[in-house]
């Protein structure tokens, strides 16, 4: 038999060093997009009419109110129904004022936790990984000169490669 497979060599180690030689590094606009698409669906889930349409109809029913009031001679009705509508225009205001706030604050709140750029501190701790085992070395040797940066997913890879070997 030409090749002798090494017994203390399981499943799960296998499955995590095919999964670190088959890492695929994303470029910075890609992973934007992503990001960008992800912060779309959210804003569209996050979109429901229902409270504008509550606070809509309360105006309604304010100057609906005030109308009867002045109809009726009634300085309180009338004043009710113009504090109903205007506490429903300004609620109504601040509804609309704060939902653009999404879409102004920084893409990487939209990105997954793997898709988040390495930190210093996990580059250390990928190049320590490196000098103690040979094949995570072999592997992630193309990453450093990848134009492609790398990511906090690319270093779970590797943790994950180690601690298979480990047990």
């Amino acid at each position: 038999m030409l090749y002798a497979p090494d017994t203390a060599e399981n499943a799960a180690t296998i499955a995590a060093r095919r999964a670190l030689m088959s890492r695929k590094g994303v470029a910075v606009d890609e992973m934007n997009q992503r990001a960008r698409l992800r912060r779309e669906q959210a804003s569209r889930l996050r979109r429901v009419r229902w409270p504008q349409l509550v606070l809509a109809s309360a105006l309604v029913g304010g100057i609906g109110t005030a109308w009867w009031g002045s109809q009726q001679q009634s300085q309180v009705v009338l004043l009710g129904g113009y504090a109903m509508a205007g506490i429903a225009v300004v609620a109504l205001i601040a509804r609309i004022a704060r939902q653009p706030a999404l879409s102004r604050r920084p893409l990487e709140h939209d990105y997954l936790p793997d898709e988040h750029l390495a930190t210093a501190d996990d580059i250390a701790l990928l190049r320590r990984l490196a000098q103690a085992d040979k094949e995570i070395e072999i592997a992630i040797a193309a990453w450093w000169r990848d134009a492609n940066p790398i990511r906090k997913g690319d270093v779970r890879l590797a943790l994950d490669v180690q601690r298979a070997k480990l047990g």
